[in-house]
């Protein structure tokens, strides 16, 4: 079977559709108007959230404790932070990490889970930060998202899978090379995003999209005289 077609599509598409549930609740009952979004900023998340859950299913290799290299599974998502900035980015981020909890969920203690899913993948908001910085930032977002996932990854790891080391390796050195997959599939991400930002006809439309994509679906009218 296809490297690509090798998921089964009901368990991506049943987790997505609760996924984008808890990406509306999150955003209407939560945060309200403090962090408003447009109609089609939602649909556009929806898309990335969708797109990215579905390119995790595709493992090119996956370790035995947990961890895999995918074709750049976060990268719409780190493009919807990079043009939306970090607050969305957060929300949407968070809900990846629901998502990926619902995909292969390696539950052993709630620290372990906090480190692994919420703050490993949420860690993609760091991309709205380096938006002034234009294409550069785009990829040192890539980077610092990588690093810092890579970094919760390993304190979970040394802590709470120190007992599967090497024969002869402390729980922290076997974390540290243990969990460079998290580093290979930075690199991965980083280079198609540079690939797709080389195209200026790619960045072009997606900054039209975005620009139309913050304008409200309906424009208060001015009724003063």
């Amino acid at each position: 079977m296809s490297l690509f077609l090798a998921f089964d599509i009901a368990k991506v598409t049943i987790p997505v559709s609760v996924g984008l549930i808890l990406l509306f609740l999150v955003v209407i009952f939560a945060f309200g108007s403090k962090i408003p979004f447009t109609t089609k900023e939602l649909a556009f998340a929806a898309v990335c959230l969708a797109l990215s859950y579905a390119l995790s299913f595709i493992k090119f290799f996956s370790m035995p404790q947990g961890g895999s290299v995918t074709p750049a599974s976060a990268l719409p998502l780190l493009i919807f932070a990079y043009f939306f900035g970090w607050k969305k980015g957060l929300i949407v981020g968070f809900v990846y990490s629901l998502l990926q909890i619902m995909q292969k969920p390696e539950l052993y203690h709630p620290v372990q889970v906090l480190l692994d899913y919420p703050l490993a993948y949420t860690a993609i908001f760091v991309a709205g930060f380096f938006r002034p910085l234009g294409k550069p930032g785009f990829y040192i977002g890539i980077t610092a998202y990588g690093i810092l996932r890579y970094i919760f990854h390993v304190i979970s790891g040394a802590v709470f899978f120190g007992a599967y080391a090497w024969e002869g390796w402390g729980a922290w050195p076997y974390s540290l090379v243990y969990n460079t997959t998290t580093l290979v599939e930075m690199a991965v991400t980083l280079l198609i995003g540079v690939l797709l930002f080389s195209s200026n006809s790619f960045v072009s439309q997606l900054e039209k999209f975005v620009a139309n994509a913050k304008q409200p679906l309906y424009q208060k009218k001015d009724t003063e005289q």
